[in-house]
């Protein structure tokens, strides 16, 4: 039986407990790409008795490897850990009295701080607040922004304005609100160059580090690469069987 190897599957990242086991590990999508590069520093001594300086011992300074997986899916999970961020769910509320910039410049966009906004109310400044008619803004209420493109109907009107409006669900992602995740990885895999034999491999510790690009305009398919530091766990002995980095099971 041929023994090579190229595989699929499913990926799941998570965090660690206290005990340094996962503590629930979610799935991230599609992966078209999974890279584990494991390198050793050394120090090399050369002999001064033969005028040749050969190399005649090498010492392991250091073991590391890296990690690499590209993902395709704007899941909670992955925006997280590719932004640093917390992603939080945003439930169906209401915003009374959010102001514009003052004084507004006509025709210029200004975003809300909610998205797929409804029963949209702009108001002015008076002592008895007047209505801007909705002939003279331009709503986007997916997006949650407006433009005011005219305030000569009715009034006259005293900014700063000010906007009431509902929004409703969606999914937000804060940029750089979270240290340096350490995260459980964990792949679940098919070797199909060999009848799509089972494999798992479990790396326990992973530093993962911010992606590097969002391609937010393009004609392809988004992709964002997260990659990271595969850390010992010190928490597992040396020579135990699950090894203090990571492990490959070939069931």
């Amino acid at each position: 039986m041929t023994a090579y190897f190229s595989g699929q599957g499913r990926v799941f990242i998570g965090a660690r407990d206290l005990n340094g086991n996962a503590a629930g590990l979610q799935f991230v999508g599609n992966v078209p790409e999974l890279r584990v590069s494991p390198s050793v520093e050394t120090t090399e001594h050369q002999e001064a008795q033969t005028g040749q300086r050969l190399t005649d011992l090498q010492m392991v300074r250091s073991t590391t490897a890296e990690f690499t997986c590209t993902l395709e899916e704007l899941l909670a999970v992955n925006l997280s850990l590719a932004l640093y961020g917390q992603t939080t769910m945003v439930t169906p509320g209401t915003v009374v009295g959010e102001r514009l910039a003052n004084p507004v410049t006509l025709g210029s966009l200004y975003p809300l701080a909610r998205q797929n906004v409804s029963a949209v109310v702009v108001r002015d400044a008076s002592p008895t607040p007047q209505v801007l008619p909705a002939t003279q803004y331009s709503l986007n209420a997916r997006h949650g922004s407006l433009s005011i493109n005219d305030i000569t109907e009715g009034g006259p009107f005293v900014q700063p304005f000010s906007v009431d409006y509902a929004f409703g669900a969606a999914q937000s992602t804060a940029m750089f609100t979270q240290p340096l995740p350490e995260r459980w990885v964990r792949f679940e895999g098919l070797n199909t160059a060999n009848g799509n034999r089972e494999v798992v491999i479990d790396l326990y510790r992973v530093s993962i580090s911010p992606t590097r690009e969002l391609s937010l305009i393009s004609d392809e398919l988004m992709r964002f690469e997260l990659t990271g530091r595969v850390l010992a766990d010190l928490s597992k002995p040396a020579d135990g069987p699950l090894g203090q980095f990571g492990r490959m099971v070939i069931l």
